[in-house]
């Protein structure tokens, strides 16, 4: 399964839940006998032009950042042995640049505060989501060892072929691989129940559409059940190559149940995260491909401004970031 040995926490100044998101970046550290470094980025105003006051002010500034995020340190670890940074520039930049430069296999931070409407995700949130290259957990402030429900989102993408039905569909996409490891892994040190959700839809036919208009009913349920046989097929097959992912002692030890919601990902899997009373999200994000319904775009924004627990996002294997170590 996958550990996180190296994990950078992104601190934002005004998160209510600053300190609960890095005693559980700690807990994941310690589980897998890794570290935590501490990063706060701070984007300077623009300016049209320097004086002796800016420079001063500037430079206190700093300072005092760096002494908050000192304290910060302290208080989730007295023994002092944090690293801390704080950096000026483009905040996502900066970050990810630390990523490359570092080569850490996690991002955790407190979600940005509440803004217009109570927004979930802040603007440092989205873009950390679109551009970092590992693992992006977004922390509401739950404790490690206090999660009671973890959503799994998963996606067939183009593996389901429902004109051949003498085939077994075939389960191997990397991105899920990367999201059950992730969660059988958190359920079974948490005692966690594990809650696997596919959203699914007949294709070609929306509920408005013209073409099922000459089309009877009976033949049109059957279709609909024919596509759900197809889906739920895939999803045990999911689960049962899980097995041989993560070991089946693993998932012997996890209570997992499944959920295949008819209708858009966009709608359904913010419905299931409500339903199931989700701690934790996991799930993919990757720039209009993957995971339909829930790619970064305008779509997934919409997902995730609706989410009301946790996100823990994740990559596809071979991702490459728009950020890179040039200036």
């Amino acid at each position: 399964m996958r550990r996180f040995r190296k994990i950078l926490y992104v601190h934002e100044e005004n998160s209510p839940v600053a300190l609960e998101t890095l005693q559980l970046a700690l807990k994941i550290a310690e589980k897998n006998t890794g570290r935590v470094d501490l990063v706060t980025v701070l984007e300077p105003p623009s300016v049209t032009f320097a004086s002796n006051i800016s420079l001063l002010l500037q430079s206190g500034w700093l300072k005092e950042s760096r002494e908050q995020l000192r304290q910060l340190g302290l208080l989730a670890d007295p023994q002092g042995k944090l690293n801390t940074k704080v950096i000026e520039g483009r905040p996502h930049i900066q970050v990810v640049r630390e990523v490359l430069k570092e080569a850490y296999d996690l991002v955790i931070k407190p979600v940005g505060p509440s803004g217009f409407m109570d927004r979930l995700l802040g603007r440092l949130d989205m873009r950390l989501l679109r551009d970092c290259p590992c693992p992006v957990w977004l922390s509401k402030g739950e404790a490690y060892g206090a999660f009671d429900n973890v959503l799994a989102a998963v996606d067939a993408g183009g593996e389901i072929f429902l004109e051949d039905h003498t085939e077994k569909p075939k389960a191997k996409d990397a991105l899920n691989r990367q999201i059950l490891e992730l969660a059988y892994s958190l359920c079974a040190e948490n005692n966690a129940r594990l809650h696997v959700g596919h959203a699914w839809y007949p294709p070609f036919l929306s509920p408005y559409s013209r073409a099922r208009a000459n089309i009877p009913q009976k033949e049109i349920d059957a279709y609909f059940n024919t596509v759900k046989r197809t889906h739920t097929g895939w999803l045990k097959l999911l689960l049962e190559e899980a097995a041989d992912w993560v070991g089946m002692d693993v998932v012997e030890s996890v209570k997992t149940k499944l959920h295949l919601p008819r209708g858009e990902p966009a709608t359904e899997i913010p419905k299931l995260i409500s339903d199931v009373q989700a701690d934790l999200v996991i799930m993919g994000t990757v720039v209009r491909t993957g995971i339909s319904g829930l790619v970064m775009g305008n779509t997934a924004e919409s997902i995730l401004d609706r989410v009301t627990c946790s996100v823990l996002a994740v990559k596809p294997e071979g991702f490459v970031s728009s950020v890179t170590l040039d200036e």
